[in-house]
């Protein structure tokens, strides 16, 4: 299957968010958002890069549960993280810290996020969701 990575252009939003629905996934694209996807003859795996408080949100991170398990959401990460250069924060589910851990993220203090991603975090775990704060730490370029 060959496989390509990248920003969908703003006008195809709904093309995200029609992924999304299908695989009944709770966030939602938005055209100011950065939609990362893969793409054989369709979308296989999207995320959202949004902007909040001056830095980016990594969120809505979904491959096709058929074709789950192999390398796609580590190769749209990659994809992503070879973008960034604002600090890059998520919330990751506890049992997927590793998986984020291998690709450069540390865990921190919800007190360590900008304001506004921590409001947005407490909410979340009043929900009842089990994450984790964490940042992307970008390698030294040495």
């Amino acid at each position: 299957m060959d496989i390509t990575a990248g920003v969908l252009p703003a006008i195809q939003t709904p093309l995200v968010n029609k992924f999304y629905q299908a695989h009944k996934a709770r966030g939602k694209a938005t055209r100011h958002d950065q939609n990362w996807v893969l793409k054989s003859t369709e979308i296989v795996a999207a995320c959202r890069v949004q902007s909040v408080a001056s830095s980016d949100f990594l969120s809505t991170v979904l491959v096709d549960p058929k074709l789950r398990g192999r390398g796609l959401a580590r190769q749209l990460l990659l994809a992503v993280l070879a973008q960034q250069y604002a600090p890059l924060y998520t919330f990751a589910y506890r049992h997927l810290a590793a998986f984020y851990a291998g690709l450069g993220f540390e865990v921190i203090q919800p007190e360590e996020l900008p304001h506004a991603l921590a409001d947005k975090y407490h909410i979340y775990v009043a929900q009842g969701r089990q994450i984790l704060a964490m940042q992307f730490i970008k390698p030294d370029q040495n």
